[in-house]
């Protein structure tokens, strides 16, 4: 990390969810990414999905800036500002056709680098002929898909409470508890 912080230093950046810096992408597939960028955010609202587009020096590989990015992007949306423990940062050095799949410290028990590497494998073929879009469309399908399978199989076993149980036990009253009872009968 010393070694990334010495060529990018250790400054905060802004980390938009698609940064094309080699310009790989045509206009209808950054489009395109927008919608899918845009669906994944709706399934998973509290993670953020960041991708780098561009030609890396030869002294910093792809995973390298996915790291620091992670650790020094500044991402949010216009809903709201997202925590990078949450976040994933896909690179792509587009002239060494290398990928790299970073994850926020909240995700990394989630996913498991064999999940990663499976995902970035089936990237290969897209990125070696050149087909970016298809290969980050692809790429963030897989992780949404996995991501979807880690929830259901983290899911906590909750023993089903009682309809109508007593929260006064909890400190908590309903609110139709609150509220005095109709009188019924004459008026005085």
């Amino acid at each position: 990390m010393s070694t990334v912080r010495t060529l990018l230093g250790a400054d905060w950046v802004r980390l938009e969810r698609l940064t094309d810096n080699a310009n790989c992408l045509s206009l209808k597939e950054h489009r395109a990414l927008e919608i899918v960028l845009d669906d994944f955010e709706r399934r998973f609202p509290q993670c953020f999905f960041a991708i780098y587009l561009g030609t890396l020096p030869a002294s910093l590989t792809a995973a390298d800036l996915g790291f620091w990015l992670i650790n020094h992007g500044a991402f949010h949306t216009q809903q709201i500002a997202k925590r990078n423990d949450f976040g994933t940062a896909l690179v792509i050095d587009c002239q060494r056709h290398v990928a790299a799949l970073t994850l926020g410290y909240a995700l990394e028990s989630h996913i498991h680098e064999a999940e990663l590497r499976h995902i970035l494998s089936q990237m290969n073929s897209f990125l070696n002929r050149r087909r970016y879009g298809q290969a980050l469309e692809n790429a963030v399908g897989l992780f949404g898909r996995r991501l979807a399978q880690s929830a259901t199989r983290t899911l906590p076993d909750v023993p089903p409470g009682p309809g109508t149980g007593d929260l006064g036990g909890m400190g908590l009253q309903p609110l139709r508890a609150a509220h005095r009872h109709q009188r019924t009968g004459t008026k005085a």
